[in-house]
């Protein structure tokens, strides 16, 4: 059977995709799977075993120009696709972007989540055959249900991303990976409390490596750098790594801490201790999965808020939102401390505990 996957974007949701093709390789190895992802994200797609064909597409930018050129290359792009047939599509995704997309493809049967598990509405009208899939779940539940229900198959017992032999933890100096940036205004931590969980993380006895993808997050990462002093146990990169490259850092590292982005979450499906700082995010949705993972939250009646800018706020205010300000760095490093970098040595399989409030 060859199947085509629609999930293009967001890097965190590429992730939470994995388990639901660990499942299907583990259950369905007749399964040929192709998988049309945004270009930008194509490298750690890749990585996963079970996608055989990787199909980077360009769409953001086809719809930012809305040129002849885009329509165009569009053309182009749909007539490679329409080379292969399919035995059926899955819209992994739940948006109208997903749904127009997955109706490009050379398909008998398109499948996706029902009127009330999608996203969009609009986009269940675009398929043939609708899924009813909890919409409260976590992302990860939701897709590995969406599968499974799409090709009749039970749902393994275990959750496994199926990448962590893609990467070998090189050997070195202990190290504490930062990841202080986001593309959200309401994610934001405090410079002060990563130069403090910075200079924590030093006097323990660890380097320390902030990371950055674009350069207002190196220009942060440098000023928390050079805030926190200590400069020959503190490293920012002096150019942007590839998605790989993180990858590998990760892996390696003793612990990472960061707020709710896609590396965050990789750092998770590595089966590397992790803190995930959580503020405007649910932990129920989107929360990080892995054996040793943990997330704080600061427990305010308006979180989740699911908003990019903090309503407490003025839009153009430089302070952290409320949920994220009561976050402390000493109760941090304690997550990292009690909780995380003691596992490093005993890793399960088991999923790890949610920490809803902030763990003291």
């Amino acid at each position: 059977m060859r199947v085509l996957l629609i999930r293009m974007s967001s890097l965190s949701d590429i992730f939470h995709t994995f388990p639901a093709l660990s499942d299907l390789q583990r259950v369905r190895p007749d399964v040929r799977l192709d998988w049309v992802v945004e270009a930008d994200l194509a490298e750690a797609a890749a990585w996963h075993p079970a996608a055989e064909r990787i199909i980077p597409v360009t769409l953001n930018d086809w719809l930012c120009h809305r040129d002849y050129a885009s329509w165009r290359a569009f053309r182009g792009w749909r007539a490679n696709l329409r080379q292969q047939s399919y035995d059926l599509v899955i819209d992994a995704q739940g948006l109208l972007k997903s749904a127009l997309i997955a109706r490009q493809a050379d398909a008998a049967e398109h499948h996706g989540f029902d009127q009330r598990a999608t996203r969009q509405t609009l986009a269940a009208w675009l398929t043939d055959i609708r899924h009813p899939v909890g919409p409260t779940q976590h992302a990860i539940a939701r897709t590995r249900q969406l599968f499974a229900q799409t090709l009749d198959y039970t749902l393994p017992i275990s959750l496994d991303f199926g990448i962590r032999d893609h990467f070998t933890p090189a050997p070195g100096k202990p190290q504490i990976v930062l990841i202080p940036g986001s593309t959200w205004q309401s994610r934001l931590w405090a410079e002060q409390h990563w130069v403090a969980l910075t200079r924590l993380a030093v006097a323990a006895g660890y380097t320390v490596e902030l990371l950055w993808g674009n350069a207002e997050e190196e220009a942060r990462a440098r000023r928390i750098s050079q805030t926190s002093g200590q400069q020959a146990a503190i490293h920012v990169a002096p150019r942007r790594h590839s998605i790989t490259e993180v990858a590998a850092k990760l892996a390696a590292a003793r612990a990472v801490v960061g707020t709710a982005t896609g590396f965050t979450h990789l750092a998770a499906a590595l089966n590397t201790p992790v803190v995930g700082l959580f503020g405007p995010n649910s932990v129920d949705h989107t929360g990080l999965h892995g054996p040793h993972a943990r997330h704080m939250q600061a427990p305010l009646p308006c979180v989740p808020c699911q908003q990019r800018h903090c309503r407490l706020l003025a839009r153009q205010s430089s302070a952290a939102a409320p949920c994220m300000a009561q976050l402390q760095p000493e109760d941090v490093w304690q997550q990292v401390i009690l909780h995380i970098a003691p596992l490093r040595r005993r890793a399960t399989d088991r999923p790890s505990p949610r920490l809803d409030a902030m763990a003291h």
